[in-house]
């Protein structure tokens, strides 16, 4: 039986709780029910799991500095907006690409990282 007061587990024929003395029901208390969950996003921690299928979208991005960020190193925008693994692939990208084409294929995966990271901070697309 548990306690309706403190939920602690006494004897089934125990008349007072063991732990903090409030008189039991005469049948067993369903156990209390469990606390909700902590969000410790606040506390810099992870944010909770999402389930599978459910899309992510970055909150509290400006879509303007995302942008900016972007045109300044390739996939800084996307880091920004939380979207490590599709940065470092586009700066990855970039570094392969500007090297083989004498810095065009830079300039073209600048300019797709800067609309993506606009597009993913205006909510238009979800984080990967």
């Amino acid at each position: 039986m548990f306690c309706s007061s403190c939920g602690s587990p006494n004897e089934d024929s125990a008349k007072f709780c063991q732990k903090c003395g409030t008189p039991l029901a005469g049948r067993a208390a369903a156990p209390p029910p469990p606390p909700p969950p902590i969000d410790n996003r606040a506390r810099g921690q992870a944010p909770p799991v999402i389930a599978a299928g459910e899309k992510r979208y970055a909150e509290g991005k400006s879509p303007v500095v995302a942008l900016i960020l972007s045109l300044l190193i390739v996939g800084v925008g996307q880091f920004y907006n939380g979207d490590m693994k599709k940065g470092a692939i586009m700066l990855a990208i970039a570094v392969v690409a500007g090297a083989l084409t004498i810095g065009l294929g830079w300039l073209a995966a600048m300019i797709w990282s800067a609309v993506d990271a606009y597009q993913v901070a205006s909510r238009k697309s979800p984080l990967w």
